[in-house]
């Protein structure tokens, strides 16, 4: 008999390989077919809609450093700006939910995920070091006019 907390962290992995499986699907495709989506829409029920609307309104935007670095400055409903970086976002469901262990993404990452898996390519903003880490520092730096490049 397996107790609470094992089969807690059962399901958490059992999610984790289920996303990593669709999200591997979506990047092959460079896109979202309905099966995909019926799928994304069984592990993220709560913030796929919320997600999918981010994408649709082209709130998700890339910023690169000539040293690699890259973070995504993800526009909220309320004007707010959530500078997302690796796995990590400022928002307030994250908080409460992704670091508690109850949500794997907020609807930020899985924006800026799936935006990542399709092509084209995302609005990208290049940027010097200095000015990333001064997005790194404010988190709610606005990006003007992003520059945007094709995939090479």
């Amino acid at each position: 008999s397996y107790s609470f907390c094992t089969l807690l962290v059962l399901m958490a992995l059992h999610v984790l390989t289920a996303w990593e499986v669709l999200r591997r699907q979506i990047a092959a495709d460079g896109t979202v077919t309905e099966s995909t989506m019926q799928d994304l829409n069984a592990v993220f029920q709560k913030i796929l809609p919320s997600a999918l609307e981010i994408i649709d309104r082209g709130w998700v935007h890339k910023v690169v450093s000539p040293s690699g670095r890259v973070l995504h400055v993800v526009k909220g409903r309320s004007e707010s700006q959530y500078v997302c970086f690796g796995d990590f976002c400022p928002c307030r469901y994250y908080k409460n939910t992704v670091v508690t262990g109850e949500a794997i993404l907020c609807k930020h990452l899985l924006a800026v995920q799936l935006r990542e898996a399709i092509q084209p390519p995302l609005h990208i903003k290049e940027v010097t070091d200095t000015e990333y880490a001064n997005y790194i520092m404010s988190r709610t730096e606005s990006i003007q006019s992003p520059v945007k490049r094709q995939a090479p």
